[in-house]
Formats: C-alpha cells, structure tokens, sequence
C-alpha cells in the first residue's frame, strides 16, 4: 500500500506540475490571433479576440487578429506566437490549420472549443498525449485551481481533457465542481501546444480565473514583469452642482494620507425635462474646490462632457442610445469631436486641466473610441470589445496601447453603492479588497476602482487603507506621461513632443508646478499662422498647456506709466467738488460658504471698511428687507439660496 501510495504521488506530482518557467525575451514579439468563423465583428469570437488583443497591449507585441476561414498553410511560421480561440461547441477548423499545429514547432495557444473535432479527425492524443471528448455543461465547474491558489469561473462550462500520455503533457492549473466534487485538467501543455479547456473571458469577475490567464501571458510570451501593485483611487461623477465643501474634504481626507487620486468630472450638467444646462464656468466655487483638489494631489479626468444623451446628467449613457441599447443612430467622429472640443474648452478657460479620459457608463461606440483617441492619450476605464453593452472588459493591468491606440489604466474592483445601511456598504468595502487580494496573483497587476463623493466618507477611509494594507502603492496618473490635444490646444505631463495648428494666433504657453501652479507664462511675439511644434520637457506632476490667443496682452511701456500716473494726479488736483450721497449697503450673506465663495462675500465688506462705509448683512433664510439702503450686493455664493419673493424684494428694490 505504502508502494502504490507513494506511485501515486508522483504521477499526481508529474500530471500537475507547477506553472511555465518565467524566462526573459526582450524582442517584440509578432502574434497571431486566429478566431473561429470570419472575424465579423458581431461574432462573439471576434469579441473575445479583441480582448486577448487589448491584454496583449500590455507587452511589446505587434498583433494580426483576423478569423480562422483566412489561414493560409504554414501562416504561423511567421509567426512567434499563435492563439486560436474557438466560441461555439460544434466547431471544426480549417485542415491547414490543423496540419501545422500537428507538424510545425511554432508556438500555438488553443483557447475553448474546436479542439474535440480535432481529437476525432487528427491523431492529437498519440502527437500530444491528451484528447478533447466533450463538452461538460452539467457539472457545473466554479473554480479553477494553480498549486495553492484558486480563482473563481464565472462561466460553468468545461472541455473535458483526457490526458493519454502523462510523460508527454504538464498539467499548469485544473478546474473544479464543488457541487460535483470533480476535477479536471483546465491549462495543459505538451510541447509546442498549450491548451485552455474554456475562454477565460466568457463571465470574468473581479477574482476569475481571467487573471490567471492575464498573469500567465507574461510567460506564454517569454516577457516577464517585475513585481509590482498599484491602485488607483478616482472620486466619480464630480459636475457643476456638487458641493464644493464636499470636494474639498475629500482632499483633505486623502491628501492627509499622502494619497494621490483621480477625480472624474463632467464639465456640463444637463436636464433636458426641466430646461437646465449649467455649466462648470456657472459655479466658480466648484472650480475653486476643483483647483484645491489639483493642489492636493487630484489628476482631473474628463468624463465625458455632459454624461447624457436624452436624459439626465450622469444617470444616462453620452455615447450610447438606451433606448435601443446599441450605438447612437448616424452620429458620426465629427460630431463627436465637436463636443469634446467644447468640453476640453470648458475645462481649460477656467483653469483646469485633464489628463485623462473616462467613458460615461464605459458603454460606446467604436467611432467614439477611435474619435477619442485622437483627443486623449490615456483613459482610465473599462472596454467593450464589441458594440454590445454585455461584451465588456476589465484590465488587471496597464495597457500600454489598446487596439485604438491610447493607453489604457484599469478600473478593475468597481464602486460601493449607495445604501442607507452603512453595514451593507462596508461588506461592497471588503468585497472590493477582496477582490483586490486576489489580483496580487498578477504580477504586476492593479487594484482599482471608483468612490462617489455623496457617500459616507468613513468609507472612503476604510476603502484606502484597507487596500493599502495589502500592499499596493497609490500612484499619480499626473506622473506619467500623458497627453490631451486638439487641433489648436495642448496638455501635457511628461517630456514629449506635440504638433497643433494656429490660424493666425498669437501662442499662450502655461508652465505648472506639480501643485497645479503656474510658474511660466509664454506668449509669442507674433500671430502664427500654421502648425507649431515644440519639444517639452517636464519634471514628474509638472504640467504644460498651450492654447491659441486673439490678442497679445502687452505692458505698458515707460512713458505709458509715467503719462498714466500724471492724470491720475491731475484729476486728483483738478477735479471739481460734486454733491455726494453716502452709500447705504446691504450684503446677501452667506454663512454657509466656504473657500473662494466666502473670500468673495467677504472681500465686499474689507472694501468698504477700507473707506469707513458701514456693510449691513441679511443672511441665507431672513428676509429681504430692503428699504433705506441704496446698493445692493448679492454675491455669486448667495444666489442658489434665493427663493422667489427674494427675487421680487430686489426687483422692486432696483425699480426704485
């Protein structure tokens, strides 16, 4: 017994042996993605075949996607690496294809379904020592196991590996049924071939076994990564009617825990059943609040401009029809790119920056997607790999060029609802660290996700320090390199080079300090007409924007001065005596303001004081008893209070 115990050991030691070898090849790698049928970009094949192609934007790979009817015999030879993913359970593949994955030593990557045709057809179990018989979909397989590590699956079904040969094949990982108490081969590999039992795509979670598949690219591509974990904390949905004392606690909070953070704003807020379109240069306190968070380490990320299509601000998709859940009829990449102009004008004529785009709802069009990438070259978000809002894609890493070409930063662990009950949303809490533990399995993976500012901010604490715990270190997407541009304007992080066209312009260059300061102001001597061009180099957080000017502000010269400060005296010396009534002032204040809208109210009655006139104030909520004054002062902080016979009080009070 103690013979057969110990034969048995090492047959279960040689059938799952540990994970591929992590080797180091620094040469770009080309790859072919073969997918079953045509490649139409409705098929779900092609969808999951642009995921693998977006998580191979991770390494230095040069990707040929295209469906698996168009192989051509020995294709793959050109090749240093081939994927095929298969999608239906009856699927047969072309013989070319079948020939050279037998005969050739290139490196092939079999991904779900097409492999049991090929058992039956071709001599697979003598080449390779294992066969595909069938397609499990009653078990109901929910995990999948790598030596001391699970994952969840979030799709039942199983190819059922028969391995024949166990000296010829590796067993990397197995899958499970816990219902079942079944186990079988999931990831197995002989030789030149490695196959996966299912697409590691189809119901990916947060803690799937998509990023076991996401961490082993590295080794199916010889490209290792260091270890690293980074997270990323955005505050979401921020627009014109936000609470400005809310933002700015939300600063405080993070910035008192050295916490660098993304904040996602949309610059219009639209409601087009009550007539209301206010903008962010409508509420100078909330730019203000923005402009505290830059200086407390927020990157301003740009989500979307009005963040509605029909509906309301933020609850509606932008880029997409709800009503019949696919892309917006006939709306085309030119109408698309007058909006985000108009937004990228919005953010920076008041003074702000983003660095980084952010998809509402992450739901869009492809135009969208290739239209943004022209404006941005960075987002921070989820993709669909289809246009099918159910055919999304999380990253568990940077993608550092995606198949439109921007660099992509995850938003892998989603939010925490609104709930009343702040138990339940401290279970969304330790679900999101959950989740972000097991991506500590990808080498270099991420732990991110979003936090509303209307929600309880002990929440927010819990959320950071708990994923901080783990051991992922909050980076600074100002750091990086990024870039935001249209035809006329720029803005820059990072040292690089950048084109725009002026139209007979003058050049406004800002230089800003890694607290969103400007250190720098360039204007160029004279309008210019064509395309600038101009080499940047900037220190990590320092920022660069450039913009076009009608008019060159210019000092005034020595003699200008000199003439100017005469007739002021002049008119001091000279000027005639005029009868003169004393100001009577009442001041709306508000006492409930805070930054920019208080240092506002509050500059009025400094002012006056300054010259002995005596300031009345009526505060938010008393009435407005106007008479025997005869200047009155509502301050922009107080006008969001006024109720309707306030507006009547300072009609009849102007009429006067």
């Amino acid at each position: 017994m103690r013979l057969l115990a110990a034969l048995f050991l090492v047959v279960v030691s040689m059938l799952f042996a540990p994970a591929f070898p992590r080797t180091e090849d620094s040469t770009q790698k080309k790859v072919l993605i073969l997918v079953e049928g045509t490649g139409d970009l409705r098929d779900y094949a092609m969808g999951d075949g642009r995921q693998l192609a977006t998580l191979l934007g991770h390494f230095d790979t040069r990707v040929t996607l295209k469906g698996i009817n168009a192989y051509l015999a020995g294709e793959m030879k050109r090749f240093d690496v081939t994927f095929y993913i298969g999608f239906h359970a009856a699927n047969s593949i072309p013989s070319a294809f079948a020939h050279d994955v037998l005969s050739l030593d290139s490196k092939v990557y079999w991904l779900n379904t097409g492999f049991e045709d090929f058992s039956k057809k071709f001599p697979v179990a003598n080449r390779f020592g294992f066969s595909v018989s069938q397609v499990d979909s009653v078990s109901i397989f929910d995990g999948v196991r790598i030596g001391n590590r699970t994952f969840t699956k979030g799709e039942p079904n199983i190819n059922v590996v028969s391995v024949t040969n166990r000296k010829q094949v590796n067993v990397v990982a197995t899958v499970y049924s816990t219902r079942r108490k079944r186990e079988l081969p999931y990831i197995i590999n002989s030789g030149n071939l490695t196959y996966i039992a299912d697409s590691p795509f189809a119901g990916a979670t947060e803690a799937d076994r998509y990023i076991l598949f996401a961490d082993l690219l590295h080794d199916f591509l010889g490209e290792n990564h260091e270890e690293s974990h980074s997270a990323v904390i955005r505050i979401e949905d921020v627009g014109p009617l936000d609470s400005p004392d809310r933002l700015r606690e939300i600063a405080d909070i993070l910035s008192a825990k050295g916490i660098p953070f993304v904040v996602g704003v949309i610059p219009f807020y639209v409601d087009p059943t009550q007539g209301i379109r206010v903008s962010l240069s409508d509420k100078p306190d909330l730019v203000d609040a923005l402009k505290y968070m830059v200086r407390n380490g927020a990157t301003i990320e740009m989500h979307g401009v009005t963040h509605q299509y029909k509906g309301v601000t933020a609850a509606d998709y932008e880029f997409w029809d709800a009503s019949t859940n696919k892309p917006i009829k006939r709306q085309t990449g030119d109408e698309i790119a007058q909006k985000l102009e108009i937004g990228i004008q919005e953010f920076m004529k008041n003074g702000l920056y983003p660095l980084v785009w952010e998809t509402p709802h992450y739901i869009a069009s492809f135009d969208l997607y290739q239209t943004i990438s022209k404006f941005f070259g960075t987002a921070m978000e989820q993709r669909l790999s289809l246009e099918d809002a159910d055919y999304s894609q999380t990253f568990p890493y940077i993608i550092k060029k995606d198949l439109f070409g921007q660099r992509i930063y995850p938003e892998n662990l989603g939010y925490v609802p609104l709930n009343p009950d702040k138990a339940i949303s401290q279970t969304y809490i330790q679900n999101i660290i959950k989740n972000a533990k097991a991506n500590l399995a990808v080498r270099d993976g991420f732990a991110s996700c979003f936090f509303h500012s209307f929600l309880d901010l002990d929440l927010l604490k819990n959320l950071v320090d708990g994923v901080e715990k783990l051991g992922y270190s909050y980076i600074d997407l100002s750091e990086q390199t990024n870039w935001v541009k249209t035809k006329d304007r720029v803005i820059l992080s990072g040292t690089q080079s950048y084109e725009i066209t002026l139209n007979d312009q003058y050049l406004a260059e800002g230089y800003f300090n890694t607290e969103g300061e400007v250190v720098k102001r360039v204007i160029s001597d004279n309008k210019i007409n064509g395309v600038v061009s101009r080499d940047i180099e900037l220190k990590p957080g320092e920022l660069y924007k450039a913009e076009p000017i009608e008019f060159r502000p210019r000092e005034p010269g020595f003699t200008e001065k000199v003439v100017a400060n005469l007739n002021r005296v002049l008119k001091k010396v000279f000027s005639s005596e005029q009868d003169w009534t004393g100001a009577r002032v009442a001041l709306l204040w508000n006492h409930h303001a805070r930054g920019a809208s208080y240092n506002d109210q509050a500059s009025f009655v400094s002012a006056f004081g300054s010259v002995n006139i005596t300031v009345d104030t009526i505060f938010v909520g008393q009435q407005l008893q106007l008479q025997g004054y005869n200047l009155l002062i509502a301050p922009y902080g107080f006008i969001d209070s006024l109720k309707p016979p306030d507006y009547d009080a300072i009609v009849k009070f102007v009429h006067q």
